[in-house]
């Protein structure tokens, strides 16, 4: 099995960084040597500034060297839409800054699946994409995280229009790095690590079978 992506990087733009997240944030440097993976998945819970998250975002990817430094979007989070991912991202002006996309958290946002979205954002920018389904009524806000944690669906089975999602993505020309499954399911992992294996694996290849070139 290859690792294709590392993750996760938090609290990345606290002025005053705890031992255990500057740890962290060297095992995964440690972890992409190891496995031959070249991004990492960072998210930010805390909210900041424009210019102070794309300042320590631009401290972050120094330490990273020649690895990408994905960020990820999050309707519950410090950056909780594409926009806001992009305008850190821009700001930053690092090469290795980019952005990973998920199409739970897109949906969540309340995004359109419409390239106007990404309008102004580099293809080459987005680094990562992962997808799945949701329920046609969120979670409530302040519990938003725990529907995204416990209670994903797999791709296609809900209201949220993965093979849409994919074809937007294909039409922007984005070519990932790494293009994976996130179901984050309780329900369908109680069926056991085979079946749930098998069940993500159909209905995704349902999705993904999009006209020409497959990501």
């Amino acid at each position: 099995m290859q690792v294709t992506e590392v993750e996760y990087i938090v609290q990345w733009a606290e002025d005053n960084r705890s031992y255990e997240q500057k740890y962290k944030e060297q095992m995964c440097f440690h972890m992409c040597e190891l496995f031959g993976v070249s991004h990492i998945n960072c998210g930010l819970m805390e909210t900041y500034s424009v210019e102070h998250t794309a300042q320590k975002l631009k401290e972050l990817c120094g330490r990273a060297g020649s690895l990408v430094i994905g960020v990820e979007p999050m309707p519950y989070s410090g950056i909780p839409n594409v926009k806001r991912a992009w305008e850190i991202v821009k700001a930053s002006e690092c090469e290795n800054a980019k952005i990973i996309l998920d199409s739970w958290h897109w949906l969540r946002a309340n995004q359109l699946i419409d390239l106007c979205v990404l309008e102004g954002i580099p293809a080459d920018k987005i680094v990562s994409v992962q997808i799945n389904d949701v329920y046609e009524r969120a979670y409530a806000e302040n519990v938003l995280r725990d529907e995204s944690m416990h209670d994903r669906l797999a791709p296609g089975t809900g209201c949220g229009d993965t093979a849409a999602f994919c074809r937007m993505l294909k039409e922007k020309g984005v070519q990932p790095r790494a293009f994976g499954v996130e179901v984050i399911s309780d329900s369908i992992l109680a069926r056991g690590v085979e079946e749930a294996a098998r069940f993500n694996f159909e209905n995704t290849k349902k999705c993904w079978k999009v006209p020409g070139r497959r990501f």
